[in-house]
């Protein structure tokens, strides 16, 4: 479940996002393909992207789905390196071996999964 910390996390990396691109919220809704309430929302901690549109707004901005989900207070090369060795551990997956940049799209995609299906019970329960 999206917490309500996590959802102001999420507002204020879009918002500094925003900011250091110099775009609109506006502009934003269009790239991504939703309102500029939803934007709003987003920015103001009401709601969670689905992972389909923090996926979007990563690349857009080309950053990490980290970047965008994480406080970046709080983000640190710790991190990184225990990921992989949790997704060994609870998966059964060795990536220790593939070169950094694919480990952390692997560590990054994983979360994106879980997210989206943390927003899916969320949407089915939230009824």
């Amino acid at each position: 479940m999206a917490s309500s910390e996590g959802k102001d996390i999420m507002g204020r990396n879009i918002k500094r996002l925003l900011k250091q691109h110099g775009m609109t919220a506006a502009k934003l809704s269009e790239v991504v393909g939703v309102s500029t309430a939803t934007i709003s929302d987003w920015c103001n901690g009401k709601t969670y992207p689905r992972i389909n549109k923090i996926e979007q707004m990563a690349e857009y901005f080309n950053v990490s789905k980290s970047e965008l989900v994480e406080d970046p207070d709080q983000m640190s090369t710790t991190n990184v390196t225990e990921e992989p060795a949790l997704m060994a551990a609870h998966w059964g997956l060795d990536i220790s071996g593939l070169p950094d940049d694919e480990r952390q799209r692997v560590v990054d995609r994983a979360k994106a999964y879980v997210e989206g299906l943390i927003a899916d019970y969320e949407d089915r329960n939230a009824k």
